[in-house]
């Protein structure tokens, strides 16, 4: 019985470190630009679903490596956030330029 808990705690641990270097890389960087609101709403939802059920069944393979991940991840949600509808607020205070000709189309 022990490879059960064992095989959950590697599958966890895998997926947590695959999520490491762009959770790393954002931070970083301060940019999350390139990464997509939905993805990461959905992301973290999932992750707080996956711990809830790893509570209901008293499962801690479940429950560490997808609060880690969420962890990592909702910081991330609140920098898309925070940033999504001032790109440019965000851009100027990272020291990057806006293209000056830039033109909305309507």
């Amino acid at each position: 019985m022990f490879i059960t808990p064992l095989t959950g705690f590697a599958a966890g641990t895998l997926c947590t470190l695959a999520y490491l270097p762009q959770a790393l890389h954002s931070f970083r960087t301060k940019s999350v630009r390139d990464l997509s609101l939905l993805m990461l709403i959905s992301l973290n939802v999932g992750l707080l679903l996956w711990v809830g059920y790893g509570f209901m069944i008293h499962s801690l393979p479940i429950i560490l490596p997808n609060a880690v991940t969420f962890c990592l991840s909702a910081p991330l949600l609140v920098m898309k956030l925070r940033y999504h509808r001032s790109g440019e607020a965000f851009a100027s205070s990272a020291g990057w330029s806006t293209p000056s000709g830039a033109q909305k189309k309507g």
